[in-house]
């Protein structure tokens, strides 16, 4: 028997907000105060939300909060789109920065240590992460600094330059430049179907809850963001089901039946899947549509079978 649209009347949810906007909110005064390094030097930044706190899409469980932390004064480009003419005409009137993304970074992680005790703070990956241990805090947080990127389409003698704006950082300890663009992925989804956003917290629930009650061999390892962007290429005509448990059905079917090596990301500035260090693999994805589909068609055998060995 199918899962009962009452359990979905439970994965709907978002979990409780434990202070994202507070932490946020704090970060950034830190940042800002007069002494900080980053206010005396001549760049400027943006302190924002990212993640599923700001795209609404947080569940139960989400317990750290995304913030970047972006220089804006001076950016990273990609010059692919352009002409010759137009990259000669770009690279004639730029100069590097005095003040990069090497000193930022180091400006906003040596002033944190600073007002946060070490045992509490590191930085070894992509992020900053700075626990609520602290007591000043009342959720972890991941803060990522970072540079605002330009993919730039146009640079004509005469009239506004063109350029999609995202975001471009390095993991501590490596040279290995991620993009991405938030701003769209947040633009993009808000244009979608009012039960986009529904969809996707249903769907993240449903994997959570495969792994902590059905199979204990074989978890669901699929990524948030690859949940979001699989419902975002999902038709509107299945989206706007009002039923929940439909809606779930025949996305899982959808999903089933379709080629998904040509699904964009939600900012739709990249294909979904592919190599890069921005993209997922098809076999992650055909994992979660395969193991939610089975708990669908098998909920009440699984759950009973799940019951006696949890």
């Amino acid at each position: 028997m199918p899962i009962p649209e009452s359990q979905f009347d439970i994965w709907k949810k978002t979990g409780a907000d434990k202070g994202s906007k507070e932490a946020s909110d704090k970060i950034e005064r830190l940042l800002r105060l007069d002494r900080s390094p980053a206010e005396q030097s001549d760049g400027t930044y943006e302190i924002r939300r990212q993640g599923s706190y700001k795209n609404y899409t947080y569940t139960r469980g989400s317990s750290d909060v995304d913030i970047i932390a972006k220089l804006t004064s001076a950016w990273s480009k990609d010059l692919s789109e352009l002409s010759d003419d137009d990259k000669e005409r770009y690279e004639t009137f730029h100069s590097p920065a005095e003040y990069g993304y090497d000193e930022f970074c180091e400006d906003i992680w040596n002033w944190l240590t600073k007002k946060f005790d070490r045992s509490v703070i590191s930085w070894s990956g992509k992020a900053i992460e700075i626990s609520n241990e602290s007591g000043r805090l009342n959720v972890d947080v991941d803060l990522v600094p970072c540079i605002e990127h330009r993919r730039y389409t146009a640079y004509p003698a005469y009239g506004e330059d063109e350029f999609d704006s995202g975001m471009a950082f390095e993991p501590r300890y490596s040279r290995e430049k991620i993009v991405n663009y938030p701003g769209l992925h947040y633009d993009n989804g808000c244009d979608m179907h009012s039960n986009y956003k529904e969809t996707v917290r249903i769907f993240k629930n449903a994997r959570d809850y495969y792994n902590d009650h059905f199979d204990s061999f074989w978890s669901i390892g699929a990524h948030s963001y690859g949940i979001e962007c699989l419902t975002y290429n999902v038709p509107e005509e299945i989206l706007k089901r009002s039923n929940r448990a439909d809606r779930f059905h025949e996305t899982l079917e959808f999903l089933g039946d379709t080629e998904l090596g040509e699904f964009d990301q939600v900012s739709e500035m990249e294909k979904l899947f592919g190599s890069s260090n921005t993209q997922w693999t098809v076999s992650e994805a055909e994992t979660l549509i395969d193991r939610l589909s089975e708990m669908w068609d098998d909920w009440y055998d699984k759950k009973k079978h799940a019951q006696l060995f949890n």
